[in-house]
Parts: structure tokens; C-alpha cells; sequence
């Protein structure tokens, strides 16, 4: 394809430059002519409506202090009276905490005082509790009311707002209207001083009517956009242009002249209205210019939202075509464009197959590098050696890093390919090592133990070899030992360390019955040398087949479960030592417990209540407890259940710890 060449998209990218470029500076010169022409006028009109807007942020500024002064004085008000309803709480709770009087008859006085405090007609004070409830009011009608779906201004629960509010900072104010206007039409705007009385979790507030604060700042808003009125109504821009505002509630402040008081509901040719240009222009208070054509003529509309006010000032000044003188230069810089264009092209295009030559030489030797063995030795064609020495641009560098990934490529595949020996090899090895592994696990017991007990067990590990253990086989005495634990480690490092400690387990149940001297005699031998401090969290048990007693020793491992024949699941607390490995000559105690008939013993590593889903949420104890609370079945059957569910609970997450469970039933 001729345009997917290099050589052809660099002639296009040098035709592209050079048209924009001319575009660019014909259109430039036009709108600096007409700029020239009607900067003045423009620049009288932006100062115009400066001005406007300068004096507009002066009276808003007066108002909003005459407000502010006007509130705070309300507020001051509020405040005064808050402290003394404040302090005559504090005396109530204070009868009561030295036993003059009940708590309760205390807050029965303080409610009745207040529902007799009378400040004003339009102010009074109310208390209410954490519950939201009114306890007591000066206005009667909000006694015992739910404060609950009340909102402020702000649109906040006004009730839980402000006891949040107060009780963090000691006080808080708030607008709101009262009775709420979803329940009645003739319900007034009022703001209310908040107090928290800490000794009986109690809100109380001092309220008042806000009609005189909005009446009074309602005459001086008037006032002032009379005087803006009469101040812009005589004043013209140009020799016809107007100056006008309008308020977001639909009123003129400033209206439009009656030579031109159509301009704002006149259509442009896309049927848009001034009025809805203006609206769709962004506030902000800074200066905003379209132009318009509504039929009379082009006109150009400068603009700017005074938001504190909700104003729009609005400047409106004809336009005259000045495009004329531009025309006459746009023509004879075509004619120039288009002379350098052709010569441009030119060279462009020779020195295009210039630089593309020695790439399409690249192109070819690396087309034959998936046909080369890159085992050998490279061998590379003496014309692609010399580039990098023949070309010291771009092109130079980039047939030198061709080069380079010639010679690391081979390099490359000759690792891998050692890597992938040595990988199959350690795979190998670790194929032995989990057959070995599994090979260390104990043989079924035999058909006399098994009519006396039900017994199985699993380890699932979460790499090739894991640090998990089970064991069970009977003693001397016809005790079955069990055995349960968790090597701190993964890996064969860790599949080491359980195979030394179920050699050690076994060995010792040669000399001892007991759980707790079996431990110490595991943990000493594990401790003598272990460098690496690797330690293995243990249980140890020795059930008596007959009469169900259960001795046990726990070397920090998880509590072992008991499911009761009713399905109700108890832990096997308590703890005879800390975990084995750590330090020599520890004691560990024994501890016991008794398995009736019918009830099971379950287990476990913390592979399974640590086992996490694609969220990184935990199996955790709850879920296993809630898996065992069931009658007692078949051990084989409980053990794939519970494995069962801890999978559909990883939903496909990679398993990251050894799961490992020893179940065992008294028939």
C-alpha cells in the first residue's frame, strides 16, 4: 500500500505541516485585521461592564455585612439565653447528684420550667433527647413530637445533625422551617441556637423567627437595585449598544430599552433565543462573549453572572463588517503558500527515500531472524555490521539495537533452554518429595479399631510438598494416639520439619502414654538444633476406645471442635505450652476431656477458617462452627462437607495455606 510506507507518511506528515501552517497564518492575519478595527470599542465595553461588576460586588458586599451583623446580633441573643436555660439544667442535675432529690424527679422540674419559660412571642426554648423526641417546649404544640424527619436548610435531619453537632463542639445553630412545610403551608423560616447538656444526654435549643432578619434584608435588597436601575438605565454603549440585567427569578433588574426589547426573545438562524444563550453560558463572575444574529443584524453580547446576587449583566453592541481589508491579503498569501508548498515536496520526497533506504535493509535482516538457529553463533551480513558505523542518527542507533537483540536473543533462548532443564529437573525432584510426603501418612487402622471408632483424615497441600501433619495409630496399652499439626513454614523446608516432628511423635509414643511428656520430649528434640527457629503449632490426643476419655496436650495449635449427638458444637479450650521449636525445657500440662457416644472430634489447621475468596474475605470460625452444628454423620462424610464448603467459599481463589482435618466418631 503506497501510503504505508515511511517514505510516504513522512511526505504527508511535511504536506500536512505546511497546510496547516498556511491556513494557520491566512486565518490568523484576517482576524487581526478585523481585531485591530474593533478592539477599542470592545475594550470600552469590557471596562464598562468592570465597572458594573465592581460596584455590583461593593452593594453585595454591603448587604451581605448589614446580614451578617444583623444574624450574629440574633445569634448573641440566642447564646445569652442558651446559657442561662444551661445553667438552670445544671442546677436541677445538680439537686439530683447531691441527693436532694430523684434524677427523675430533677428532669420532671427542669421539663416543667421550661415549658413555663416565656421569652418573646416568636422565641422560646424546647429540649429534646438522643431518641429525637421533644421532652419539653414553650411552644406547646412540640411537646412529646418525634423531631426525626424535621430537616434544616441544608437538608440535614435537623434533630440528629445538631446532637451530633453539639455534642462534639458544645453548641451549634441551624435554619429550619417550622411546623415543617410538608405539614403546613403557613409554616415560618426560623433559626435556633443548639446547647448539649452532657449529665442527662439532653439537647436543648433557643429558637426565633428569622421574618424580621429576611424582611429586613428583603427592603435593602430592594433598595439597592433601584439605585442600580436608575444608574444604568441612562447609561449607552457606542452609539446604540445597551446594557441590561437580568435575575435568576425571571425579573429585569436593569430592562432592556423599548427600541430594543425584543432582543432577547429574538431567534438566531439555529432557532436559538438570546435569553437561552445567556443561560447556557457558565457563572463564575468573569466576562463571557458570544456573538448573535437575531435578524437586525449581528450583534456582540458580552456577559457576566454575578452569582452572590443572581444576576446576569449583560452588554449588547452591533457589529459592522470589517472582514473586507482582510480578504484582499488572505489572496496573496495563497498564491506564496502555494509556490514554497511545491518546493517543500520536493525535498521532502527525496530526502524521505533518503532515510528510509537503510531501514528497509533492517527490515529484511530481521524478516530472516526467525529462520536462523539461534543456538549457533550469530553471523551477521557485513553491510548490516557497518550501519551503526555509517549512520550516526537515528537510523545508526537503531540498526546498533538490532544488533544488541541479535546477541542477546541468542544469549536468551541459550539460558532458557538451560533453565528449562534445571526446571524440569527441580519438578521432578518435587514429584518424589510429595510421593515421599504422602508415603509418611498413616495406613487405615485396622478392622478391630475401626468397629470401635470412625475415623478419617485429609491434607490438601498448597504447594507441591506442605508443612501440614496428621497422624493416628494405637499405643501399647490399646489407646488411640492422634495427632494434629501446622510447621510455620510452606514448601519443602516446612515438609522437612513435619517429617522429623511425626518421626519424633511415633518414637516417643514408644516410651509415653502421656500427651503432655510426649510434647516435652518433641519439643526438646525439635529445639536442640534449628537454626532457622522453624516451629510447628501441635495437638496431641490419646483416646481411651472404651470408656471415651480424652487426654490431650495443645502446643498452640487451633482449639479442636466437639459436635454433640443434639449438633451443638463446643471448643476444646486451653493451651499446655507454646508452639514446639521455639525453646527447650518448656512444661506443658495435660488437659482432658471426655467423648460420649454419638459425638465427634474435628481437628483442623488454620488452612481452612484462613482460607480467603476473590474478595480477600476470610473463611473465618463462624462459618466452619455453623458448618459443624449439625447431628453427627459419618467422619468421612463431615470431613467432605466441610472441604466442600470452605471451596465454594474460595470460589476458584489460589488455596494459600496446607488444609488439613482429622475427624473422628464414637460409633
Amino acid at each position: 500500500m503506497p501510503f504505508r510506507s515511511l517514505r510516504s507518511k513522512i511526505f504527508l506528515l511535511v504536506v500536512a505541516i505546511l497546510v496547516a501552517v498556511a491556513a494557520f497564518v491566512m486565518l490568523t492575519s484576517q482576524r487581526n485585521v478585523t481585531r485591530t478595527v474593533m478592539n477599542s470599542e470592545r475594550h470600552a465595553v469590557s471596562n464598562v461592564m468592570e465597572l458594573v461588576l465592581r460596584d455590583a460586588e461593593a452593594r453585595w458586599g454591603a448587604l451581605l455585612t448589614d446580614k451578617i451583623s444583623t444574624v450574629r446580633s440574633g445569634r448573641r441573643q440566642l447564646m445569652q439565653t442558651g446559657t442561662v436555660v444551661a445553667a438552670a439544667l445544671n442546677s436541677y442535675a445538680d439537686m439530683a447528684e447531691r441527693g436532694l432529690m430523684t434524677p427523675g424527679a430533677a428532669k420532671g422540674m427542669a421539663r416543667a420550667w421550661i415549658n413555663k419559660l416565656k421569652l418573646d412571642d416568636r422565641r422560646y426554648a424546647f429540649v429534646y433527647d438522643a431518641d429525637f423526641q421533644v421532652l419539653a417546649s414553650g411552644n406547646p404544640e412540640m411537646i412529646d413530637l418525634d423531631l426525626s424527619d424535621v430537616s434544616d436548610f441544608k437538608n440535614r435531619p435537623l434533630a440528629q445533625a445538631l446532637y451530633e453537632e453539639s455534642r462534639s463542639s458544645g453548641y451549634g445553630f441551624a435554619i429550619y422551617r417550622w411546623p415543617p412545610a410538608a405539614q403546613r403551608a403557613d409554616s415560618e423560616t426560623r433559626y435556633a441556637y443548639f446547647g448539649y447538656f452532657r449529665p442527662w444526654n439532653w439537647v436543648f435549643a433557643i429558637t426565633d423567627s428569622a421574618h424580621d432578619v429576611i424582611e429586613q434584608i428583603q427592603t435593602r435588597r430592594e433598595q439597592m437595585e433601584s439605585s442600580v436601575r436608575a444608574t444604568l438605565s441612562r447609561l449607552t454603549l457606542a452609539q446604540s449598544g445597551v446594557i441590561f440585567i437580568a435575575s435568576d427569578d425571571g425579573r429585569m433588574i436593569v430592562p432592556l430599552p423599548e427600541k430594543q426589547a425584543d432582543l432577547l426573545d429574538a431567534r438566531n438562524p439555529q432557532g436559538d433565543s438570546l435569553r437561552d444563550l445567556l443561560a447556557q453560558q457558565k457563572g463564575g463572575g468573569e466576562l463571557q462573549s458570544l456573538s448573535f444574529d437575531g435578524g437586525g443584524g449581528p450583534w456582540r453580547i458580552d456577559s457576566a453572572r454575578f452569582a452572590p446576587l443572581g444576576w446576569t449583566l449583560v452588554a449588547a453592541v452591533p457589529e459592522s463588517d470589517l472582514t473586507a481589508p482582510a480578504r484582499e491579503l488572505l489572496n496573496r498569501q495563497a498564491l506564496i503558500f502555494v509556490g514554497m508548498m511545491l518546493v517543500a515536496l520536493v525535498c521532502a520526497w527525496l530526502m524521505a527515500a533518503r532515510i528510509v533506504r537503510p531501514l528497509e535493509t533492517l527490515t529484511r535482516y530481521a524478516r530472516q531472524l526467525p529462520e536462523q538457529d539461534l543456538t549457533a553463533a550469530s553471523s551477521v551480513p557485513a553491510h548490516i555490521a557497518a550501519l551503526p558505523d555509517r549512520h550516526k542518527d537515528e537510523v545508526g542507533r537503531l540498526a546498533a539495537s538490532f544488533l544488541f537483540m541479535d546477541h542477546k536473543l541468542r544469549e536468551n533462548v541459550a539460558r532458557l533452554m538451560r533453565e528449562t532443564t534445571a526446571r524440569e529437573r527441580f519438578e521432578s525432584e518435587l514429584n518424589i518429595a510429595r510421593a515421599i510426603q504422602l508415603g509418611l501418612l498413616p495406613v487405615p487402622l485396622s478392622d478391630a479399631i475401626r468397629e470401635q471408632v470412625d475415623l478419617n483424615a485429609v491434607m490438601l497441600p498448597a504447594k507441591e510438598v506442605g508443612g501440614d501433619l496428621y497422624d493416628y495409630f494405637t499405643l501399647s496399652d490399646g489407646r488411640l494416639c492422634l495427632a494434629i499439626g501446622d510447621v510455620s513454614d510452606k514448601g519443602v523446608p516446612a515438609a522437612l520439619f513435619m517429617a522429623v516432628t511425626r518421626t519424633l511423635i511415633r518414637a516417643t509414643a514408644e516410651d509415653e502414654t502421656d500427651p503432655a511428656l510426649m510434647m516435652q520430649k518433641i519439643n526438646n528434640r525439635l529445639s536442640e538444633n534449628n537454626p532457622n527457629m522453624m516451629f510447628v503449632t501441635l495437638l496431641l490426643g490419646v483416646l481411651d476406645l472404651t470408656t471415651g476419655e480424652l487426654q490431650w496436650a495443645n502446643a498452640g495449635h487451633l482449639p479442636p471442635a466437639v459436635v454433640g449427638a443434639d449438633g451443638v458444637v463446643r471448643l476444646l479450650e486451653g493451651r499446655s505450652g507454646p508452639a514446639c521449636g521455639v525453646q527447650e525445657d518448656l512444661h506443658y500440662r495435660s488437659l482432658s476431656a471426655t467423648l460420649a457416644p454419638g459425638e465427634m472430634l474435628v481437628g483442623y489447621t488454620d488452612g481452612v477458617t484462613e482460607a480467603v475468596n476473590p474478595n480477600d474475605d476470610q473463611y473465618g470460625d463462624p462459618r466452619l462452627l455453623a458448618v459443624l452444628s449439625n447431628p453427627p454423620v459419618p467422619s468421612a462424610s463431615l470431613a467432605k462437607r466441610l472441604l466442600e464448603d470452605v471451596q465454594d467459599f474460595a470460589d476458584g481463589a489460589e488455596q494459600s495455606d496446607d488444609i488439613t482435618l482429622i475427624v473422628i466418631r464414637r460409633p
